[in-house]
């Protein structure tokens, strides 16, 4: 049975949002959790030291302005999906800080946000609001892109313990969309020190090989089955070879893969900045959508 979640999806009023709203009423619904909207509007800056006669003013209009938008977006999701919104929130500034800020104080337990399902060059552009979520929140993120093709959900897992439970998300995740797991886990071999450079630091690094590739993924493919054993969870397994990120993504392509499901570590302040995790590059370069599991 899945854990009780409650959802929390961040929406304006383009067709990515529609998407982050529709999959995050499906997980609110499927979890027996509260769904909750917010909307981000572009910060005002605070003039009321040049102008202290007009700050109730000010105010005044700031507000209307919310409710504005807070009665926009009900009208929206009921027009197009048929979607009574009870909780909305409409905050102001920077969208990725807003929508991490009020899943904290609301607690909770996924944050759904949509993202173009762009390919090729587009993929590499860096510092969107769904990659900012994914780096910065303290919980789980649903990065929500349109379904091309359903039946297969990716898990992927290095077989640490921080991994293993993307793996049980990607096993509930399956089972509520009625698709196949497939549970992912890629080895990478150091590149090889060439011989000249080997003599001149002391060192011989030769290149794995072909019988040594084969043993190491065939324990590779036994270690990942005795997990899903020890997890409860019945999957295919399929062992790969190279950078984790782009196997990953290689993988959900191969796939057509409905959702990617890998572990985000649960750092918070400062730590949450580190750059670089498999995780933000799959977020960035796979076609569907990813499902970040945060592990505390």
């Amino acid at each position: 049975m899945l854990a009780r979640v409650n959802v929390l999806a961040a929406v304006d009023f383009g067709d990515s949002s529609l998407e982050a709203l529709r999959q995050g009423r499906a997980l609110a619904h499927a979890a027996g959790g509260r769904l909750a909207v917010c909307h981000v509007l572009p910060a005002v800056p605070d003039a009321s030291f040049l102008f202290p006669e007009r700050p109730a003013e000010n105010t005044a209009e700031l507000t209307a302005d919310e409710e504005a938008a807070r009665r926009a977006l009900v009208d929206h999701a009921r027009t197009k999906l048929g979607l009574e919104l009870t909780e909305v929130f409409v905050e102001r500034g920077p969208a990725y800080a807003e929508i991490v800020r009020r899943a904290e104080t609301w607690g909770a337990g996924t944050i759904v946000v949509g993202s173009h399902g762009r390919r090729g060059i587009a993929r590499a552009v860096l510092g969107s609001v769904a990659e900012r979520v994914v780096r910065h929140a303290h919980c789980s993120v649903l990065v929500a892109r349109p379904v091309r093709k359903p039946g297969v959900v990716l898990a992927a897992t290095d077989l640490s313990d921080a991994s293993l439970p993307a793996v049980v998300e990607g096993a509930a995740a399956a089972k509520r969309l009625g698709a196949r797991l497939v549970v992912v886990s890629s080895v990478e071999w150091a590149e090889p020190i060439s011989i000249s450079t080997g003599n001149l630091i002391g060192v011989a690094s030769p290149a794995p090989t072909v019988e040594l590739k084969r043993e190491v993924a065939d324990a590779l493919k036994s270690t990942l089955e005795q997990a899903l054993v020890r997890l409860g969870v019945e999957g295919e397994v399929r062992p790969l070879e190279g950078s984790p990120a782009a196997q990953i993504v290689d993988a959900a392509d191969e796939l057509d893969a409905e959702l990617v499901v890998v572990g985000t570590h649960g750092r918070t302040g400062l730590r949450r900045l580190a750059l670089g995790s498999v995780a933000e590059r799959v977020v960035r370069s796979v076609h569907t959508s990813v499902l970040a599991v945060r592990v505390a």
